[in-house]
């Protein structure tokens, strides 16, 4: 574990050094895995996950103020648009993998699923699809929604900063209360994490966080905690990528490009309807439907000079969404084609 968290740590500051967009947690996805692939020994403690997503909730509750909270029924109205958008280029995007390679239809669905990808192959699992090729699959969405898209995204000019004018950034603080606060969350998280909610840990952590802030205005979290928490989640991440995962996408080609090219697309054009209604500038609604996890987001964001807590209270919403009822629909849908 300690050599495959220094692995990550090294990638990590590397891609940071060349300022990288998500460079900590894309860097040390590639040092974990690379790590993995040459030794098959990396290892990383479930802990290390959970970890993770009770910082990026924390991160996301310091920076909710009273006027945002009062947003949520705007907000609630994003998220059903932007759930109901990527559900459907999850199944058209399974569809057309279905037409161009063996895989049969849930395994299909489960690896365009916009979900985590340390949650998606466990549910895929469960429901008897192939593991191995959902979790592959889902590597490939997974550099897609914190690698690529994230780098391109870096680049789109902000033309209309109105949509900006509830951008936060999180209280500078001091350790005592930063540590305080990460108290706090991780309480909340790991209720959440025993309650057997999907996506509770993180969304646990976020609401007692937020009410934890509006009680208690000197909660906060130094800069130095996000860049540890996306150290731990790409370490996690790039642990559970080994030589099989690599194999597998030779044998998947094919449908990595249908699930790049689908999701790109959808990206463009859901980003550019978000734009439209005004919720979000123009960077904040590509980042609204990037296809990477809550947590991945929330700790990327900033790296890319976007402190919107609506955009992250978003993918809160969207990953209870894809794990609780993603799974339940696609499987009904691969029923009816069997």
């Amino acid at each position: 574990m300690l050599l495959t968290l220094a692995c990550a740590l090294l990638g990590g500051l590397a891609l940071q050094r060349l300022k990288v967009p998500g460079g900590m947690m894309v860097g040390a996805v590639i040092g974990a895995s690379a790590y993995n692939i040459a030794t098959g020994q990396a290892y990383m403690h479930p802990l290390a996950k959970t970890a993770a997503q009770i910082a990026a909730g924390a991160f996301i509750g310091v920076g909710v103020k009273r006027e945002d909270l009062q947003q949520m029924r705007a907000l609630l109205k994003v998220a059903l648009l932007v759930i109901a958008g990527l559900l459907v280029v999850n199944i058209v995007t399974g569809l057309l993998i279905c037409a161009v390679s063996p895989l049969d239809p849930l395994t299909a669905f489960m690896s365009s699923a916009p979900g985590g990808l340390s949650d998606i192959p466990v549910i895929a699992a469960e429901m008897g699809a192939d593991a191995s090729q959902v979790l592959a699959l889902q590597f490939v969405r997974f550099v897609l929604g914190i690698a690529i898209f994230p780098a391109a995204i870096s680049h789109v000019h902000q033309e209309d900063m109105s949509a900006t004018q509830h951008d936060y950034k999180a209280p500078q603080g001091d350790w005592p209360h930063t540590l305080l606060t990460l108290a706090v969350s991780a309480v909340f998280g790991l209720l959440g994490k025993a309650s057997g909610m999907p996506g509770g840990t993180m969304a646990f952590s976020t609401v007692g966080t937020i009410f934890f802030k509006l009680s208690y205005p000197k909660a906060c979290m130094l800069n130095p905690m996000r860049r540890a928490a996306q150290w731990l989640s790409g370490a996690f991440v790039g642990a559970g990528i080994g030589m099989a995962q690599v194999v597998a996408l030779q044998h998947l080609a094919l449908p990595a490009v249908v699930l790049i090219a689908c999701y790109s697309l959808a990206c463009v054009l859901l980003g550019y309807l978000l734009q439209k209604l005004q919720f979000f500038n123009k960077r904040e609604s590509y980042l609204a439907v990037t296809p990477a996890g809550a947590s991945d987001m929330a700790l990327i964001s900033a790296d890319l000079g976007v402190y919107n807590v609506r955009l992250v209270l978003l993918q809160v919403m969207r990953l209870v969404a894809v794990i609780t009822l993603f799974p339940t629909i696609l499987n009904a849908i691969s029923q009816c084609l069997s």
